[in-house]
């Protein structure tokens, strides 16, 4: 039972990463993202594939601030997310005696206590907002605005592209950090003239095997459920770089370990959590999509040549990425996805992408010699 708890607590698929002690990987990447920040003094962008970590880096990095002394306001964006409701919201989370107008002896019931009582009813613009920040003093702020990717506004993404340009002109104490789905920065972002210069971008690339492999040993230290070197080898074959798939499969096998009275996982274990994990996310495809996807699946893998295959084995969630665009693009030209509701599509790509990605990776594992005994264990999916 104490490992049980211990699990739930390690491995959090359906969560980011919030304590240090469970943050493995990635350790680069979260440098580069503190000295743009803190050296540079940039405003930044990171993007990439869902799945890579970017919401546990923005976490860390957001601990890393406060413990700096940083005013941290953390925000996840959302498909009606508006830029008044928006800023207004981080307003409330700057006190009003970093702002030079207000006098330290004034009576905060006279002027108010944060930054909103200064911004006043109505529309906030971009202008009202930065000109407000730019008298910002003895302090520094850092605005996270997380899943960027989901709003759906174009006037949000520039205005928040306008208020960058904003606060480096005034060279504001106040710089935004933004994360989303995307392939690239002009994906992500709304084009403004000179905003590049104020703006370091960052990909978030799949991780490496060392990584993976960092992920599952640092799980099992904290949980007490030990990882067979077969089994962490097949987590990270099939994960191919995805910190949320090896979290996930971690947590599958791990729990079907313990039912089965052992603290240790073994090979088993993960053949059968890779397969819960793959039936899970068909689950979460309407039926009638699922036979046209696997057949366009099919037809994209084998119009692969097996060369570019092996030379294409490292790049992980690049390749999967491009092969479920390719199969997602199929069945739009087929008109398989045509009237689908935005909530309810968006929900089915988030389940897609893992389920190829995952699907593929089982076949390919089943073709490598090496995993040559798993084709007893496997069931067809």
């Amino acid at each position: 039972a104490r490992e049980r708890v211990r699990l739930r607590s390690t491995f959090t698929p359906a969560q980011p990463v919030v304590d240090p002690l469970m943050f493995a990987g990635r350790r680069d990447i979260l440098e580069t993202l503190i000295r743009a920040v803190e050296d540079q003094r940039s405003h930044v962008v990171i993007y990439g594939d869902r799945g890579t970590g970017k919401t546990s880096l923005l976490r860390m990095l957001s601990r890393a601030a406060e413990e700096a002394k940083y005013i941290v306001v953390y925000f996840s964006c959302g498909a009606t997310s508006d830029f008044t409701e928006t800023f207004r919201a981080v307003a409330t989370e700057i006190p009003l005696l970093y702002h030079s107008a207000i006098s330290p002896i004034s009576s905060n019931s006279e002027i108010g206590h944060t930054l909103l009582d200064l911004l006043g009813p109505g529309k906030l613009t971009p202008r009202l907002f930065g000109d407000a920040a730019a008298k910002l003093v003895g302090t520094r702020v850092i605005v996270v605005l997380d899943e960027f990717d989901r709003a759906e506004s174009a006037d949000f993404r520039r205005d928040v592209a306008e208020l960058i340009k904003t606060l480096s002109d005034v060279s504001a104490r106040l710089q935004l950090v933004i994360g989303g789905v995307a392939s690239d920065l002009v994906d992500l972002m709304e084009h403004i003239p000179s905003i590049r210069r104020s703006v370091a971008a960052l990909r978030v690339p799949p991780m490496g095997d060392d990584e993976v492999a960092a992920i599952i040993e640092n799980g099992a230290k904290m949980s007490g459920v030990r990882f067979d070197v077969d089994a962490t080898q097949l987590v990270v074959s099939a994960a191919r770089g995805s910190p949320y798939l090896t979290s996930l499969l971690c947590h599958v096998s791990g729990m079907l370990a313990l039912d089965d009275g052992r603290v240790r996982v073994e090979f088993k274990d993960t053949c059968r959590a890779l397969d819960d994990v793959i039936e899970d996310f068909r689950r979460r495809i309407p039926q009638k999509l699922v036979v046209q996807l696997d057949q366009a699946d099919q037809g994209v893998r084998s119009a692969r040549p097996g060369a570019a295959d092996n030379a294409d084995a490292a790049s992980g969630l690049d390749r999967n990425s491009s092969a479920s665009a390719k199969v997602l693009e199929t069945l739009e030209k087929k008109g398989a996805l045509a009237g689908v509701k935005p909530a309810a599509y968006a929900l089915m790509i988030d389940s897609i992408t893992p389920y190829l990605q995952l699907k593929g990776a089982r076949e390919d594992i089943l073709d490598d010699g090496g995993f040559l005994q798993t084709r007893a264990t496997f069931t067809t999916a």
